[in-house]
């Protein structure tokens, strides 16, 4: 707030500290059963998420590209509604809550976008930036869940191992990646 920031070298990795920390706050809170704070975090992650998101999404539509190890970042745009929705629930929210359909709406946008972002990440070479996947895909992940845990889908199991193995392993091979790079000394 006090320096000169150029909106142009704003990525979205800015959001883990602001929102995600906010909203992990929330979760970790509640799970201690400190319940107002909890709620103060889960305020301040989603009053930073719409502030930093405005910025952001303006200067990724509007304003030059990411440099290309930071494209890997766009990632994290998956993140807030995810770990938002499940700060909502460790909260006491509702699935049938609308706050719980507007994140998980959110959520499953985010998600399309990442799916549409496929072609674009595949392209790219491999580096640390692409340690941006594990959070946000975990955290959409553990959302994911959580719907299951609540909603009780038939297969709800299957589906929920499903989830657990395919991003263990999705993690696992960008661990695999970076030791590779660190024995190369890159």
């Amino acid at each position: 707030i006090a320096g000169d920031l150029d909106q142009d070298k704003v990525p979205p990795g800015y959001f883990l500290p602001t929102v995600a920390g906010g909203l992990v706050g929330a979760f970790c809170a509640a799970q201690v059963h400190l319940h107002a704070l909890a709620e103060t975090s889960f305020g301040i992650g989603l009053l930073c998420w719409a502030l930093l998101g405005s910025v952001l999404l303006t200067r990724l539509f509007f304003r030059p590209g990411l440099p290309a190890p930071l494209v890997p970042t766009l990632a994290i745009e998956l993140a807030p509604p995810a770990v938002a929705g499940e700060a909502w629930f460790a909260l006491g929210g509702r699935a049938d809550s609308l706050v719980a359909c507007v994140l998980g709406g959110y959520a499953v946008l985010m998600l399309l976008v990442q799916l549409r972002f496929i072609p674009l990440y595949a392209k790219l070479k491999f580096g640390p930036s692409f340690w941006a996947f594990t959070f946000s895909y975990a955290a959409a992940c553990g959302d994911a869940l959580d719907w299951l845990g609540m909603k009780r889908p038939p297969h709800a199991a299957v589906y929920a191992d499903i989830i657990i193995v395919a991003i263990t392993l999705f993690i696992g091979v960008i661990f695999v990646r970076t030791l590779r790079m660190l024995g190369r000394g890159e």
